[in-house]
Protein backbone atom coordinates (compact mmCIF):
# COMPACT_ATOMS: atom_id res chain seq x y z
CA UNK A 1 0.00 0.00 0.00
CA UNK A 2 2.57 2.55 -1.16
CA UNK A 3 4.72 3.68 -4.24
CA UNK A 4 7.96 3.65 -6.08
CA UNK A 5 10.26 6.30 -5.53
CA UNK A 6 13.84 6.48 -7.22
CA UNK A 7 16.39 7.15 -4.61
CA UNK A 8 20.07 7.83 -3.87
CA UNK A 9 22.31 6.25 -1.14
CA UNK A 10 25.82 4.89 -0.14
CA UNK A 11 25.71 1.17 -1.39
CA UNK A 12 28.78 -0.95 -1.05
CA UNK A 13 28.60 -2.84 -4.64
CA UNK A 14 31.03 -5.84 -6.10
CA UNK A 15 33.46 -2.54 -7.00
CA UNK A 16 33.18 -1.02 -3.77
CA UNK A 17 31.35 1.52 -1.51
CA UNK A 18 29.81 4.76 -3.03
CA UNK A 19 26.85 6.41 -3.80
CA UNK A 20 24.38 5.02 -6.55
CA UNK A 21 20.83 5.61 -7.17
CA UNK A 22 18.26 2.88 -6.25
CA UNK A 23 14.70 2.22 -6.54
CA UNK A 24 13.08 1.91 -2.72
CA UNK A 25 8.97 1.34 -1.53
CA UNK A 26 7.44 4.13 0.39
CA UNK A 27 4.16 2.66 2.23
CA UNK A 28 1.35 5.18 2.60
CA UNK A 29 0.90 6.63 5.88
CA UNK A 30 -2.08 5.16 7.83
CA UNK A 31 -3.35 8.84 9.23
CA UNK A 32 -6.86 8.93 7.80
CA UNK A 33 -7.09 5.14 6.44
CA UNK A 34 -10.44 3.61 6.81
CA UNK A 35 -10.42 0.07 5.02
CA UNK A 36 -13.92 -1.49 4.86
CA UNK A 37 -13.40 -5.14 4.52
CA UNK A 38 -15.66 -7.91 3.62
CA UNK A 39 -17.24 -10.48 5.58
CA UNK A 40 -14.12 -12.97 4.46
CA UNK A 41 -12.05 -10.33 6.00
CA UNK A 42 -13.85 -9.83 9.15
CA UNK A 43 -15.09 -13.05 10.13
CA UNK A 44 -10.65 -13.68 10.34
CA UNK A 45 -10.52 -10.73 12.04
CA UNK A 46 -13.45 -12.04 14.44
CA UNK A 47 -12.48 -15.70 14.53
CA UNK A 48 -9.03 -14.72 15.90
CA UNK A 49 -10.51 -11.87 18.62
CA UNK A 50 -12.79 -14.43 20.04
CA UNK A 51 -9.58 -17.13 20.50
CA UNK A 52 -7.91 -14.34 22.53
CA UNK A 53 -10.52 -13.66 24.38
CA UNK A 54 -11.28 -17.14 25.39
CA UNK A 55 -8.02 -17.63 26.12
CA UNK A 56 -7.91 -14.85 28.94
CA UNK A 57 -10.49 -15.96 30.08
CA UNK A 58 -8.65 -19.21 31.34
CA UNK A 59 -8.61 -19.78 35.31
CA UNK A 60 -5.34 -19.66 36.69
CA UNK A 61 -3.86 -19.46 39.75
CA UNK A 62 -0.65 -17.12 40.73
CA UNK A 63 1.91 -19.27 40.90
CA UNK A 64 0.38 -21.23 38.17
CA UNK A 65 -0.47 -17.94 35.67
CA UNK A 66 3.63 -16.70 36.40
CA UNK A 67 5.27 -20.36 35.81
CA UNK A 68 2.94 -20.23 32.42
CA UNK A 69 4.16 -16.72 31.64
CA UNK A 70 7.54 -17.45 31.83
CA UNK A 71 6.96 -20.72 29.56
CA UNK A 72 5.19 -18.70 26.52
CA UNK A 73 7.16 -15.53 26.55
CA UNK A 74 10.86 -17.89 26.61
CA UNK A 75 8.83 -19.71 23.73
CA UNK A 76 7.98 -16.65 22.26
CA UNK A 77 11.49 -15.05 22.22
CA UNK A 78 13.11 -18.19 20.81
CA UNK A 79 11.00 -18.59 18.28
CA UNK A 80 11.22 -15.02 16.81
CA UNK A 81 15.13 -15.91 16.77
CA UNK A 82 14.66 -18.78 15.05
CA UNK A 83 12.79 -16.92 12.17
CA UNK A 84 15.69 -14.88 11.94
CA UNK A 85 18.31 -17.51 11.97
CA UNK A 86 19.56 -17.11 15.62
CA UNK A 87 19.08 -20.55 17.31
CA UNK A 88 18.97 -21.15 20.98
CA UNK A 89 17.42 -24.04 23.65
CA UNK A 90 15.06 -23.44 26.03
CA UNK A 91 17.75 -24.94 28.50
CA UNK A 92 20.81 -22.63 26.91
CA UNK A 93 17.97 -19.86 27.29
CA UNK A 94 17.87 -20.04 30.76
CA UNK A 95 21.38 -20.52 31.46
CA UNK A 96 21.72 -17.53 29.32
CA UNK A 97 19.10 -15.38 32.01
CA UNK A 98 21.21 -16.36 34.97
CA UNK A 99 24.44 -15.59 33.92
CA UNK A 100 22.74 -12.41 32.65
CA UNK A 101 21.03 -11.64 36.79
CA UNK A 102 24.73 -12.70 37.82
CA UNK A 103 25.99 -9.57 36.62
CA UNK A 104 27.91 -12.06 34.47
CA UNK A 105 28.56 -11.36 30.37
CA UNK A 106 26.69 -14.07 28.28
CA UNK A 107 29.31 -15.53 26.01
CA UNK A 108 27.04 -17.03 22.90
CA UNK A 109 26.25 -15.02 20.74
CA UNK A 110 23.30 -16.86 19.77
CA UNK A 111 22.33 -17.26 23.21
CA UNK A 112 22.66 -13.51 23.87
CA UNK A 113 20.35 -12.06 21.26
CA UNK A 114 17.67 -14.65 22.14
CA UNK A 115 17.99 -13.25 26.20
CA UNK A 116 17.36 -9.68 24.11
CA UNK A 117 14.54 -11.39 22.27
CA UNK A 118 12.93 -12.49 25.73
CA UNK A 119 13.82 -8.73 27.39
CA UNK A 120 12.17 -7.00 24.68
CA UNK A 121 9.17 -9.37 24.62
CA UNK A 122 8.81 -8.56 28.07
CA UNK A 123 9.10 -4.51 27.28
CA UNK A 124 6.81 -4.98 24.26
CA UNK A 125 4.12 -6.15 27.21
CA UNK A 126 4.74 -3.35 29.63
CA UNK A 127 4.15 -1.16 26.98
CA UNK A 128 0.99 -2.55 26.02
CA UNK A 129 -0.14 -2.43 30.18
CA UNK A 130 0.75 1.31 30.24
CA UNK A 131 -1.03 2.19 27.44
CA UNK A 132 -4.14 0.46 28.34
CA UNK A 133 -3.68 2.85 31.64
CA UNK A 134 -3.90 5.39 29.38
CA UNK A 135 -0.34 6.32 28.70
CA UNK A 136 -0.02 6.57 24.82
CA UNK A 137 2.77 4.83 23.05
CA UNK A 138 6.22 7.42 21.88
CA UNK A 139 8.45 6.54 19.03
CA UNK A 140 11.28 6.33 21.72
CA UNK A 141 9.34 3.66 23.36
CA UNK A 142 9.81 1.87 19.77
CA UNK A 143 13.53 2.78 20.39
CA UNK A 144 13.74 1.20 23.57
CA UNK A 145 12.01 -2.08 22.87
CA UNK A 146 14.55 -2.50 20.01
CA UNK A 147 17.54 -1.66 22.20
CA UNK A 148 16.39 -4.86 24.38
CA UNK A 149 17.45 -6.97 21.69
CA UNK A 150 21.09 -5.87 21.44
CA UNK A 151 21.70 -4.58 24.57
CA UNK A 152 24.87 -7.30 25.67
CA UNK A 153 25.62 -8.38 22.94
CA UNK A 154 28.42 -6.54 20.05
CA UNK A 155 25.76 -4.90 17.86
CA UNK A 156 24.67 -3.18 21.10
CA UNK A 157 25.53 -0.05 19.45
CA UNK A 158 22.82 -0.15 16.51
CA UNK A 159 20.17 -0.70 19.57
CA UNK A 160 17.55 1.65 19.39
CA UNK A 161 18.79 3.76 16.60
CA UNK A 162 16.89 4.31 13.13
CA UNK A 163 19.26 3.01 10.54
CA UNK A 164 20.56 6.01 8.51
CA UNK A 165 21.97 3.88 5.25
CA UNK A 166 19.64 1.62 2.69
CA UNK A 167 18.36 -1.68 3.50
CA UNK A 168 17.20 -4.51 1.58
CA UNK A 169 15.53 -7.77 1.33
CA UNK A 170 16.79 -11.19 -0.64
CA UNK A 171 19.05 -14.16 -0.98
CA UNK A 172 21.99 -13.67 1.15
CA UNK A 173 24.57 -11.46 -0.60
CA UNK A 174 22.06 -10.18 -3.58
CA UNK A 175 22.46 -6.55 -4.83
CA UNK A 176 19.96 -3.91 -4.12
CA UNK A 177 19.24 -4.81 -7.86
CA UNK A 178 18.39 -8.18 -7.74
CA UNK A 179 16.30 -7.54 -3.96
CA UNK A 180 12.82 -8.83 -3.30
CA UNK A 181 12.35 -5.71 -1.32
CA UNK A 182 13.52 -2.75 -1.23
CA UNK A 183 12.37 -0.12 1.85
CA UNK A 184 12.00 3.30 1.90
CA UNK A 185 15.01 5.59 2.18
CA UNK A 186 15.96 6.27 5.38
CA UNK A 187 14.97 9.73 5.80
CA UNK A 188 11.55 8.96 5.46
CA UNK A 189 11.78 6.67 8.27
CA UNK A 190 11.48 8.81 11.57
CA UNK A 191 7.93 10.26 10.11
CA UNK A 192 6.66 6.97 9.06
CA UNK A 193 6.97 5.94 12.67
CA UNK A 194 5.61 9.02 13.83
CA UNK A 195 2.38 8.05 11.84
CA UNK A 196 2.67 4.47 13.25
CA UNK A 197 3.16 5.66 15.95
CA UNK A 198 0.05 8.08 15.61
CA UNK A 199 -2.13 4.97 14.50
CA UNK A 200 -1.49 2.82 17.43
CA UNK A 201 -2.64 5.71 19.82
CA UNK A 202 -5.80 6.79 18.35
CA UNK A 203 -6.95 3.98 15.63
CA UNK A 204 -10.60 2.91 16.70
CA UNK A 205 -9.90 -0.40 14.50
CA UNK A 206 -10.64 -3.62 16.22
CA UNK A 207 -7.45 -4.51 17.96
CA UNK A 208 -6.46 -7.67 16.30
CA UNK A 209 -6.99 -5.78 13.03
CA UNK A 210 -5.06 -2.98 14.31
CA UNK A 211 -2.40 -5.36 15.21
CA UNK A 212 -2.14 -6.68 11.79
CA UNK A 213 -1.79 -3.14 9.62
CA UNK A 214 0.66 -2.05 12.96
CA UNK A 215 2.75 -5.09 12.04
CA UNK A 216 2.86 -4.86 8.10
CA UNK A 217 3.51 -1.22 8.25
CA UNK A 218 6.34 -1.87 10.36
CA UNK A 219 8.45 -4.28 8.50
CA UNK A 220 7.20 -2.20 5.07
CA UNK A 221 9.07 0.68 6.98
CA UNK A 222 11.95 -1.59 8.68
CA UNK A 223 13.41 1.57 10.90
CA UNK A 224 16.64 -0.31 11.61
CA UNK A 225 19.66 -1.97 10.24
CA UNK A 226 18.86 -5.47 12.26
CA UNK A 227 16.12 -6.86 14.30
CA UNK A 228 12.99 -5.28 12.17
CA UNK A 229 11.42 -8.76 12.63
CA UNK A 230 11.85 -9.80 16.11
CA UNK A 231 10.70 -6.23 16.95
CA UNK A 232 8.00 -6.10 14.72
CA UNK A 233 6.60 -9.51 15.94
CA UNK A 234 7.17 -7.93 19.60
CA UNK A 235 4.85 -4.98 18.62
CA UNK A 236 2.08 -7.46 18.13
CA UNK A 237 2.26 -7.89 21.87
CA UNK A 238 2.25 -4.37 23.10
CA UNK A 239 -0.66 -3.54 20.21
CA UNK A 240 -2.81 -7.11 22.25
CA UNK A 241 -2.31 -6.27 25.84
CA UNK A 242 -2.86 -2.69 25.08
CA UNK A 243 -6.61 -3.91 24.10
CA UNK A 244 -6.33 -6.47 26.92
CA UNK A 245 -7.09 -8.98 24.39
CA UNK A 246 -3.66 -10.78 25.84
CA UNK A 247 -1.83 -10.53 29.47
CA UNK A 248 1.32 -11.52 29.09
CA UNK A 249 3.47 -13.02 25.44
CA UNK A 250 1.17 -15.10 23.58
CA UNK A 251 3.26 -17.35 20.94
CA UNK A 252 2.66 -15.40 17.84
CA UNK A 253 5.67 -16.31 16.05
CA UNK A 254 5.39 -19.98 17.40
CA UNK A 255 2.54 -20.11 14.85
CA UNK A 256 4.03 -18.09 12.40
CA UNK A 257 7.26 -20.02 11.91
CA UNK A 258 4.89 -23.16 11.04
CA UNK A 259 4.74 -21.20 7.42
CA UNK A 260 7.85 -19.03 7.18
CA UNK A 261 7.12 -18.66 3.87
CA UNK A 262 3.45 -18.55 4.05
CA UNK A 263 3.67 -15.26 6.42
CA UNK A 264 6.28 -13.47 4.47
CA UNK A 265 4.13 -14.34 1.01
CA UNK A 266 1.40 -12.79 2.86
CA UNK A 267 3.41 -9.58 4.19
CA UNK A 268 4.93 -8.86 0.55
CA UNK A 269 1.24 -9.20 -0.74
CA UNK A 270 0.49 -5.96 1.11
CA UNK A 271 3.06 -3.98 -1.05
CA UNK A 272 0.95 -2.82 -3.60
CA UNK A 273 1.14 -0.05 -5.71
CA UNK A 274 -1.58 2.63 -5.57
CA UNK A 275 -2.87 6.05 -4.31
CA UNK A 276 -3.22 7.03 -0.65
CA UNK A 277 -6.94 7.66 -2.07
CA UNK A 278 -7.38 4.25 -3.25
CA UNK A 279 -9.46 2.78 -0.14
CA UNK A 280 -10.40 -0.14 -2.73
CA UNK A 281 -6.92 -1.48 -3.47
CA UNK A 282 -5.70 -0.70 0.01
CA UNK A 283 -8.14 -2.53 1.34
CA UNK A 284 -7.92 -5.93 -0.66
CA UNK A 285 -3.91 -5.55 -0.38
CA UNK A 286 -4.85 -6.28 3.32
CA UNK A 287 -7.03 -10.03 2.66
CA UNK A 288 -3.81 -12.67 2.17
CA UNK A 289 -2.15 -10.89 5.96
CA UNK A 290 -5.38 -10.71 8.00
CA UNK A 291 -6.27 -14.43 7.14
CA UNK A 292 -2.67 -15.07 8.10
CA UNK A 293 -2.49 -13.43 11.07
CA UNK A 294 -5.76 -13.95 12.31
CA UNK A 295 -4.70 -17.67 11.81
CA UNK A 296 -1.92 -17.06 13.86
CA UNK A 297 -3.30 -15.90 16.32
CA UNK A 298 -5.79 -18.78 17.07
CA UNK A 299 -3.14 -21.09 16.78
CA UNK A 300 -1.24 -18.82 19.51
CA UNK A 301 -4.21 -19.58 21.98
CA UNK A 302 -4.86 -23.10 21.29
CA UNK A 303 -1.15 -23.11 22.31
CA UNK A 304 -1.20 -21.17 25.31
CA UNK A 305 -4.34 -22.93 26.17
CA UNK A 306 -2.01 -26.05 26.19
CA UNK A 307 0.96 -24.88 28.53
CA UNK A 308 -1.43 -22.93 30.87
CA UNK A 309 -3.67 -26.68 31.51
CA UNK A 310 -0.35 -28.16 31.69
CA UNK A 311 1.55 -25.42 34.12
CA UNK A 312 -1.50 -25.91 36.65
CA UNK A 313 -0.92 -29.61 36.74
CA UNK A 314 2.57 -29.17 37.95
CA UNK A 315 1.78 -26.01 40.43
CA UNK A 316 -1.16 -27.97 41.67
CA UNK A 317 1.73 -30.91 42.37
CA UNK A 318 4.07 -28.17 43.74
CA UNK A 319 1.75 -26.95 46.35
CA UNK A 320 0.95 -30.08 47.64
CA UNK A 321 4.44 -31.09 47.74
CA UNK A 322 5.66 -27.96 49.41
CA UNK A 323 3.40 -26.63 52.02
CA UNK A 324 5.79 -24.41 53.63
CA UNK A 325 4.07 -21.36 56.44
CA UNK A 326 2.79 -18.63 54.50
CA UNK A 327 5.36 -15.61 54.05
CA UNK A 328 8.04 -17.84 54.68
CA UNK A 329 11.15 -17.35 52.27
CA UNK A 330 10.67 -20.69 50.54
CA UNK A 331 7.34 -19.84 49.96
CA UNK A 332 8.25 -16.72 48.98
CA UNK A 333 10.85 -18.19 46.80
CA UNK A 334 8.55 -20.73 45.23
CA UNK A 335 6.37 -17.67 43.77
CA UNK A 336 9.70 -16.03 42.53
CA UNK A 337 10.71 -19.47 40.46
CA UNK A 338 9.53 -18.92 36.97
CA UNK A 339 11.75 -15.55 36.91
CA UNK A 340 15.01 -17.84 38.25
CA UNK A 341 14.69 -21.52 36.38
CA UNK A 342 18.67 -21.06 37.28
CA UNK A 343 19.39 -19.72 40.28
CA UNK A 344 22.20 -19.69 43.19
CA UNK A 345 21.79 -18.49 47.11
CA UNK A 346 23.20 -15.26 46.29
CA UNK A 347 20.66 -14.56 44.00
CA UNK A 348 17.82 -15.68 46.15
CA UNK A 349 19.27 -13.73 48.80
CA UNK A 350 19.07 -10.28 46.19
CA UNK A 351 16.12 -10.80 45.02
CA UNK A 352 13.79 -11.60 48.18
CA UNK A 353 15.66 -9.91 50.41
CA UNK A 354 17.04 -12.00 53.12
CA UNK A 355 20.46 -13.43 54.18
CA UNK A 356 21.96 -16.06 51.72
CA UNK A 357 22.01 -18.09 54.90
CA UNK A 358 17.88 -17.82 55.18
CA UNK A 359 18.40 -18.32 50.92
CA UNK A 360 20.17 -21.46 51.31
CA UNK A 361 17.61 -22.91 53.66
CA UNK A 362 14.64 -22.34 51.16
CA UNK A 363 16.71 -23.95 48.26
CA UNK A 364 16.78 -26.83 50.69
CA UNK A 365 13.63 -27.23 51.33
CA UNK A 366 12.11 -26.97 47.54
CA UNK A 367 15.38 -29.18 47.07
CA UNK A 368 13.71 -31.96 49.81
CA UNK A 369 10.09 -30.96 48.27
CA UNK A 370 12.32 -32.45 44.61
CA UNK A 371 11.02 -28.89 42.72
CA UNK A 372 14.86 -27.50 42.65
CA UNK A 373 17.41 -29.57 41.75
CA UNK A 374 21.78 -28.69 43.15
CA UNK A 375 24.42 -29.02 40.50
CA UNK A 376 28.00 -28.12 40.77
CA UNK A 377 30.74 -28.25 43.20
CA UNK A 378 29.88 -27.18 47.09
CA UNK A 379 31.77 -23.64 46.53
CA UNK A 380 29.67 -22.59 43.39
CA UNK A 381 26.54 -24.51 44.08
CA UNK A 382 23.87 -23.19 41.88
CA UNK A 383 20.04 -25.17 41.34
CA UNK A 384 17.92 -25.17 38.03
CA UNK A 385 14.55 -25.71 38.01
CA UNK A 386 14.62 -29.35 35.78
CA UNK A 387 10.21 -29.53 35.72
CA UNK A 388 9.99 -26.21 33.98
CA UNK A 389 12.79 -26.35 31.14
CA UNK A 390 11.56 -29.89 30.61
CA UNK A 391 7.89 -29.34 30.45
CA UNK A 392 8.39 -26.55 27.92
CA UNK A 393 10.94 -28.92 25.82
CA UNK A 394 7.56 -30.99 25.58
CA UNK A 395 4.81 -28.57 25.53
CA UNK A 396 6.91 -26.56 22.76
CA UNK A 397 9.52 -28.94 21.41
CA UNK A 398 12.63 -27.50 20.29
CA UNK A 399 11.21 -28.60 16.48
CA UNK A 400 12.07 -25.22 15.09
CA UNK A 401 15.93 -25.56 15.61
CA UNK A 402 18.63 -26.76 12.47
CA UNK A 403 18.77 -30.48 12.93
CA UNK A 404 22.14 -30.50 13.75
CA UNK A 405 21.43 -28.54 17.34
CA UNK A 406 21.34 -31.16 19.92
CA UNK A 407 19.24 -30.62 23.11
CA UNK A 408 21.02 -30.60 26.78
CA UNK A 409 20.11 -30.64 30.49
CA UNK A 410 20.46 -27.40 32.15
CA UNK A 411 22.71 -29.18 34.88
CA UNK A 412 25.21 -30.46 32.41
CA UNK A 413 26.16 -26.36 32.33
CA UNK A 414 29.58 -26.74 34.53
CA UNK A 415 31.51 -27.90 32.24
CA UNK A 416 34.77 -26.45 31.15
CA UNK A 417 36.37 -26.25 27.49
CA UNK A 418 38.27 -29.62 27.23
CA UNK A 419 42.26 -29.39 27.15
CA UNK A 420 42.21 -31.25 24.03
CA UNK A 421 39.21 -31.26 21.44
CA UNK A 422 37.23 -34.50 20.89
CA UNK A 423 36.43 -36.29 17.57
CA UNK A 424 33.05 -35.80 18.10
CA UNK A 425 33.22 -31.85 18.60
CA UNK A 426 30.10 -30.16 17.93
CA UNK A 427 29.52 -28.76 14.57
CA UNK A 428 27.92 -25.45 15.43
CA UNK A 429 29.15 -22.10 14.32
CA UNK A 430 28.31 -18.88 15.43
CA UNK A 431 26.27 -17.11 13.15
CA UNK A 432 28.39 -14.11 13.23
CA UNK A 433 32.13 -14.62 14.09
CA UNK A 434 31.70 -18.09 12.03
CA UNK A 435 33.78 -19.61 14.63
CA UNK A 436 33.36 -23.50 15.46
CA UNK A 437 32.14 -24.36 19.01
CA UNK A 438 35.12 -26.56 20.57
CA UNK A 439 33.02 -28.36 23.01
CA UNK A 440 31.93 -31.89 22.83
CA UNK A 441 29.16 -32.55 20.26
CA UNK A 442 26.23 -32.98 22.35
CA UNK A 443 26.90 -30.61 24.87
CA UNK A 444 24.69 -28.84 26.97
CA UNK A 445 24.23 -24.72 27.41
CA UNK A 446 26.37 -22.24 26.20
CA UNK A 447 28.37 -22.96 23.10
CA UNK A 448 32.15 -21.95 23.86
CA UNK A 449 34.61 -20.73 20.88
CA UNK A 450 38.24 -20.64 20.83
CA UNK A 451 39.96 -17.54 21.61
CA UNK A 452 40.95 -14.87 18.74
CA UNK A 453 44.82 -14.76 18.53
Amino acid sequence: MGHHIDAEGWIATPTGYGRRSYRAYVPHPLEGWDPSFGVEDMNAVTAADRALVAATSLPQTDLGGAIAGWMVARDESIRSSVMEGVAATESGLAWARYMDQAGRPVSDENEALTLGAAKQVAAAVELGNKMRAGRPCAPDDILDIHSRLFAGTRDKDIGGAFRAEPIWIGPEGCSVDDASFVPPPSEHVPGLMDDLVAYLNTSEHPAVLRAAIAHSQFETIHPFEDGNGRTGRALIQTVLNDAGLARGAIPISTALSRDRVGYYDALNATRVVCGPADAAARTAALGRWLATFGNACEQACQQAASVVQTVETMAARWRKAAAFRRGSAAAKLLEALPSMPVLDAAMVSERLGVTERAARVALSALGAAGIVRSTGGRRNRRYIVPEIVGMLRRVAPDGGLPPRWVSGEVGAMEGQPPAALAPSRCDYRGPRSNRQCWLPKGHAGQHRYPPIR
